[in-house]
């Protein structure tokens, strides 16, 4: 058996009990995701540190998963000696590392927890005098490689790797949270964020134009809770929000839609997060990067939901987030995301009042927000991959790469959006003439439609 010895932060300066509950829980994450992954470990505490036991033919995943559990500040995969003098550590050194410094120049690193008759420089002065013969000689400030010891008791433990985890507190150990997550970058960097202080997250999604928003959403949730979702299979709530379309259309001021969607979302977001447990909700905003997130429409939004609202991005800009989405591995998911433009206004307002909003939110159907909670679909995020296959095939019937010869194009957008991009050819017309448009030029006929309400610059063929 191999042993990878763990690192923890925070969670040492704890209090007797609190630490002891933390160091519990992260020895049972990561023993939990290493069963998950098909290894049999052990793991024991040691005075600040944990020992993980893995399978010698497995060590290099054992370690990759490691470094993704929460709590984990680092860690290095070490061979162990006990000793019963310094001599011994010595000996153990030039048996380890003789031909590892061969030509090159090198430092010793020493850490010692107990008690001994030698320090830990005296450690790193024998060790470094008894490995110097087969080096290019030590130096400290500027090592081609450095050697690191930790003593601790009657054993020696040696390396030379310090492998980064992410920090933070182990994950579960701060309750439950809700995310607002779409297919972008920002909400994905928030959840991980909240995570990473040692919430269990579960994610919402508002569903505007299925099947092809929900296999982004799909796409990066697998993303994120399949590499840091560690102890803890997420559960995801996808909500069919298309009827707010229509009744967006109908009742409410169109320079107010985004602000108005928000609002819609936060209310039946807070309830699905009472039902569940979860200690407040969690959203990807940051300070105003778009129209909806100044502090005026904000302070409009969350006005009358009971339950906090945590924005851990609210001070990071774009780049930041860009840069954490790539460390976290959504990145690349996000890109891929098109974006839905259906009620998002074309000249939103940025100062939005409360007494504003409410007049808007109260023109809607109030039965609205329970028939979006009965539309609900929950799952877990294990099953995300599955999903995504499934409703793929079904998304092949909708979305189409090149419009069909011949096909008749149809341009259902309104006037505005339609100059704004227009496909060469197509037809604009309003889709409440769609039908007797298509009876009139021949139901035998491709028809290619695109519109606001769902892809932007997207196809389907009907």
């Amino acid at each position: 058996m191999a042993l990878i010895l763990v690192r923890y932060g925070e969670v040492a300066i704890k209090g007797v009990g609190t630490r002891s509950r933390m160091e519990g829980l992260l020895m049972h994450n990561i023993l939990s995701g290493l069963r998950g992954i098909g290894i049999s470990a052990k793991a024991i505490r040691s005075q600040g540190r944990l020992f993980v036991e893995v399978p010698d033919d497995r060590v290099k995943e054992g370690i990759d998963l490691i470094s993704r559990v929460f709590g984990v500040k680092s860690l290095s995969p070490v061979r162990a000696y006990v000793f019963k003098e310094l001599n011994d550590i010595v000996n153990a050194a030039v048996k380890e590392w003789s031909d590892l410094v061969r030509g090159r120049r090198f430092a010793v690193r020493v850490h010692r927890v107990g008690s001994h008759n030698f320090t830990s420089m005296d450690v790193a002065k024998a060790v470094g005098a008894a490995l110097k013969p087969f080096s290019a000689g030590v130096d400290l400030e500027r090592p081609d490689i450095e050697l690191f010891i930790e003593v601790r008791g009657d054993n020696a433990y040696l390396f030379t790797e310090v492998i980064n985890g992410p920090g933070g507190l182990p994950l579960g150990s701060e309750g439950r949270l809700l995310a607002l997550i779409s297919g972008g970058f920002d909400s994905p960097v928030a959840a991980w964020f909240m995570m990473r202080r040692g919430s269990y997250i579960d994610a919402l999604f508002c569903s505007l134009a299925y099947p092809i928003d929900v296999i982004n959403f799909l796409r990066v949730s697998h993303a994120l809770f399949s590499r840091w979702s560690i102890g803890y299979d997420p559960r995801l709530f996808i909500i069919d929000c298309s009827p707010l379309i229509s009744e967006f259309r109908a009742k409410a001021n169109p320079h107010m839609w985004s602000v108005l969607f928000k609002r819609v979302l936060y209310e039946v977001a807070s309830r699905v997060a009472r039902s569940i447990g979860a200690l407040g909700l969690v959203t990807g905003e940051s300070l105003g990067q778009v129209s909806s997130q100044t502090l005026h429409n904000l302070m409009a939004i969350e006005h009358g939901i009971d339950i906090p609202i945590y924005r851990p991005l609210i001070g990071l800009d774009k780049d930041d987030i860009m840069d954490y989405a790539r460390r976290i591995g959504t990145y690349e998911e996000s890109m891929r995301t098109e974006e839905f433009c259906a009620i998002f206004s074309e000249k939103p307002r940025t100062r939005v009042t409360i007494d504003e909003l409410d007049s808007e939110f109260r023109k809607l159907d109030q039965s609205l927000i329970n028939n979006l909670l009965n539309s609900i679909v929950t799952l877990r995020a294990s099953a995300a991959g599955k999903v995504i296959d499934g409703l793929m095939l079904g998304a092949s019937d909708v979305e189409i790469d090149h419009v069909p010869e011949n096909a008749v194009v149809i341009d259902l957008r309104s006037r505005g959006e339609y100059e704004a991009w227009h496909y060469p050819g197509a037809v604009n017309v309003d889709v409440d003439r769609l039908v007797s448009m298509a009876e009139a030029m021949g139901r035998d006929r491709v028809y290619v439609l695109y519109c606001s309400r769902g892809l932007s610059r997207q196809v389907g063929c009907a």
